[in-house]
């Protein structure tokens, strides 16, 4: 589920030309599209929580808040149904969002703290 080298070389440029941007859009579909609007409407989230010094990625949706793990999982409908049962594609945009948003340093950093996080992972557990 991770963006390939050539991929992240991509995205690391300072800016996408159309080239790039057909390439993602053949390679991803409305996904690509998607992923980047919400970047670019800055819906990607990098919690650190103190002290446990740990770590938990979010990406605003239309309807809620989906916790992403990177490269491996996301509390979506989309994952679940998508990617792990009928295995139609391999990321949700959420996921692709997520390595977007930290190739090209554009989320989020939100500080907080453990007993804040138990509260919050309530609400991002849910996976519907």
């Amino acid at each position: 589920m991770a963006l390939s080298s050539t991929e992240v070389k991509k995205l690391s440029a300072e800016s996408l030309t159309q080239s790039d941007i057909e390439y993602f859009r053949s390679r991803y579909g409305k996904r690509f599209v998607r992923a980047l609007q919400v970047v670019e409407e800055n819906k990607v989230v990098k919690y650190q929580f103190q002290p446990s010094n740990t770590t938990t990625w979010i990406v605003r949706g239309r309807g809620r808040q989906y916790m992403v793990i990177p490269k491996i999982y996301c509390t979506c409908r989309s994952f679940y149904q998508d990617v792990v049962i009928s295995r139609e594609i391999n990321m949700c945009y959420h996921l692709l969002a997520q390595q977007i948003a930290e190739i090209r340093n554009l989320y989020d950093n939100i500080d907080s703290s453990d007993a804040e996080r138990r509260k919050m992972y309530v609400e991002w557990r849910r996976t519907d």
